[in-house]
């Protein structure tokens, strides 16, 4: 929490004085990050108007999201679990908004015959999400680097770029 404040100018009792608890400061954080990653994420990839192209542009722009972001990301992706009980169904519909736009194009993709047809879509959209998050993981704590001793990358962005368009292509026929 002593982090949450020194961010925002204040401390960490301050804090207290609007928030009845930890959890609740976490899930304001987090619903902000939620709305911030919709518009600067899918909304930007929404006109694209083929699915696979939409949804790799959507990936490169969540990587770019994590890198521009990366407090916010590692309060949104990797602190405490969520728990769900907490939210009312107004804010579990926000927080999952970026996750169901997503599944919303696979949807249109499939129903436009870009995937293959063995493709079960509710699992391919949260295989795509995890795996951006592993990406993303990977870039801010250094392990994908050009001074990394195993795996040494010298172009990051073609790496993913890469990474990303072999994503979506495994789901085409």
């Amino acid at each position: 929490m002593r982090g949450i404040a020194a961010r925002l100018g204040v401390s960490a009792t301050a804090l207290y004085q609007h928030f009845e608890s930890k959890s609740k400061i976490l899930r304001e954080i987090r619903i902000y990050g939620a709305e911030l990653l919709q518009s600067e994420v899918l909304e930007p990839a929404a006109s694209t108007e083929d699915p696979a192209e939409r949804l790799v542009h959507a990936g490169r722009n969540y990587v770019q999201f994590a890198k521009s972001h990366k407090w916010l990301y590692s309060v949104m992706m990797g602190n405490e679990q969520i728990d769900w009980s907490q939210h009312n169904t107004e804010e579990v519909d926000l927080l999952l908004r970026p996750l169901k736009t997503f599944q919303g194009w696979l949807e249109e993709g499939a129903a436009r015959g870009c995937w293959r047809g063995d493709v079960d879509l509710s699992l391919a959209s949260f295989r795509i999400w995890m795996s951006l998050h592993g990406l993303c993981t990977m870039l801010l704590s250094g392990r994908i680097s050009e001074a990394h001793p195993a795996f040494p990358r010298k172009d990051e962005q073609s790496f993913v770029d890469e990474f990303i368009v072999s994503m979506i292509a495994c789901l085409k026929p």
